[in-house]
């Protein structure tokens, strides 16, 4: 039901309104009755009705002040206002002060309560619109924000746009300030309205103002005294302190602080720049664009020298040499503040999938039950380049863990198994790198880096060793023509084969035969 108050100096006629008028039939409940304006004040802040009928020739305070008092404690209430010919004035007054309407006494009762039903009508309708209105401020300040991200392709006239949201900042200094919600849409939907209300409270000592910025974002416009950033540095500790009891996580960016109004905007992409680069400087974090290192230029040149470095010891099967690099990486791309997520999550993919390939040669030899799709979702959901770093350290140590154990559970190292193969094979001509490596299960890169680790000398040189030994034994022990001895050994061309004798001997085989049989 609605509230009406009567307001009325002469008892009998006040009795009269609320007594002899069927107010609860027509939805009306008279939550109050004064004799002045002054008592009637009490009442109508307290009750806060959406209809006050008052007379406005009144002792102590009359209608038109006690109107005046209403439009303060109590905006939405329609007055209507009762008068005789003599207050004439008086009605000019109400009228200056919108009141609803006013009625000429002696009082028709079945007009008042039309008049009445119809200020209801109006009250509902105002506040119909005003949820309209608040509904659409959220959307309304996105918008701002939105205009104010893009400020090169789009003038904002700050000031206009702060009037039209119905914010005011005094200055003489301005800053901003950007949170966002790093947990997913449920849980902060839990917590929206004590979000909201934390925030809130905490800006307003600070003379700030709160926007949905969308997005599990929100900004903070600030109207500071001096262009000192401790008061803000304050404010954002406070508000994660606050927070900690939402168990949302949130990172806080700091805008400059600037002494006009119009760079207010500045402030606002300072903010944004920063919080673009989070999944670098780190989630749950308080900081501002001056905090992030300014050397991109030569940290984007130092990356992909690492990149390389990278790719190199993950075929060369070096994973005790890979974390060192990890960590390089990690500095490297923490300098490189322009590094999107995007582009992060592109080379988690690809040096990923490069230590997925070298992890499965692994497993089918241990028949591990490493599952790569875990991580796979992993990386795509990753958000921060601690976690990239997380997960590509998880599988070099995966990969560190399968190969060792291999090697334990071989008799001989990697290397001796490949020269026993390659002592009973050295006859074949396909007898390559990648055919020997194939055969002991892992990549040509790492084989041949394994021989010159464990036995000083390369592949290839122990192969030509290996195939001159036994062309030498041949040629000193049985009559057989260069080109049999050529087959013999694993060559299929005769010529290349005494290119190759010629240059390890000093001697063609025909020169080495003849003087070993003289």
């Amino acid at each position: 039901m609605y509230k009406v108050i009567i307001v009325e100096d002469d008892r009998i006629i006040r009795q009269g309104l609320c007594k002899t008028i069927p107010w609860e039939h027509h939805g009306f409940c008279v939550a109050g009755e004064a004799g002045d304006g002054e008592i009637a004040m009490e009442l109508i802040e307290q009750e806060q009705p959406q209809v006050v009928v008052s007379d406005i020739n009144m002792p102590f305070m009359n209608g038109i002040e006690m109107a005046k008092l209403v439009k303060e404690k109590s905006p939405t209430s329609k007055i209507i206002f009762l008068t005789g010919y003599e207050d004439f004035n008086y009605a000019q007054e109400a009228i200056k002060l919108r009141a609803f309407d006013y009625l000429l006494k002696p009082v028709d009762s079945t007009l008042l309560l039309e008049k009445a039903k119809e200020a209801a009508f109006e009250w509902e309708k105002e506040r119909a619109d005003y949820k309209k209105i608040q509904a659409s401020i959220p959307l309304l300040q996105q918008n701002f924000l939105q205009k104010l991200a893009r400020q090169e392709k789009e003038r904002v006239d700050i000031e206009e746009e702060l009037f039209s949201l119905g914010i005011h900042l005094e200055g003489p200094f301005y800053s901003s300030m950007l949170i966002h919600c790093e947990q997913e849409e449920g849980l902060i939907d839990k917590f929206s309205a004590k979000i909201a209300t934390l925030i809130s409270e905490s800006v307003k000592p600070c003379m700030g103002v709160v926007l949905n910025a969308g997005e599990n974002e929100v900004a903070i416009f600030l109207s500071l005294e001096t262009n000192q950033n401790n008061r803000m540095n304050l404010l954002a500790n406070n508000i994660l302190k606050l927070m900690g009891s939402t168990r949302l996580l949130m990172t806080i960016t700091l805008g400059r602080i600037y002494n006009n109004l119009f760079e207010l905007s500045n402030s606002f992409l300072d903010c944004r720049l920063a919080m673009d680069i989070r999944h670098i400087m780190g989630h749950g974090q308080i900081y501002s664009i001056d905090d992030a290192p300014s050397d991109w230029q030569i940290s984007k040149e130092k990356l992909i020298g690492i990149e390389r470095k990278l790719e190199e010891q993950i075929i060369l099967g070096l994973p005790g040499s890979i974390t060192k690099t990890l960590d390089e990486l990690n500095e490297v791309i923490f300098n490189c503040r322009n590094l999107t997520l995007k582009e992060m999550k592109i080379l988690a993919i690809k040096f990923s999938s490069m230590l997925f390939y070298e992890i499965e040669k692994w497993k089918q030899e241990e028949m591990n039950s490493f599952d790569s799709s875990i991580y796979y979702d992993d990386i795509m959901g990753l958000k921060s380049l601690n976690e990239m770093m997380e997960i590509l350290q998880r599988l070099v140590q995966e990969w560190a863990l399968l190969m060792n154990k291999g090697l334990k559970n071989n008799r001989y190292s990697l290397v001796d198994q490949a020269i026993n193969y390659m002592k009973e094979s050295y006859q074949e001509s396909g007898l390559t790198l990648l055919k020997v490596a194939k055969q002991v299960h892992v990549s040509p890169p790492y084989l041949s880096n394994l021989f010159k680790v464990e036995k000083g000398f390369n592949f290839g040189d122990f192969l030509l060793e290996l195939r001159m030994n036994k062309a030498i034994d041949i040629l000193t022990t049985e009559y057989v023509k260069t080109y049999e001895v050529s087959e013999r050994v694993g060559y299929n061309n005769p010529q290349y084969f005494s290119i190759c004798f010629k240059k390890y001997t000093g001697y063609t085989p025909a020169e080495f035969r003849k003087k070993h049989r003289a």
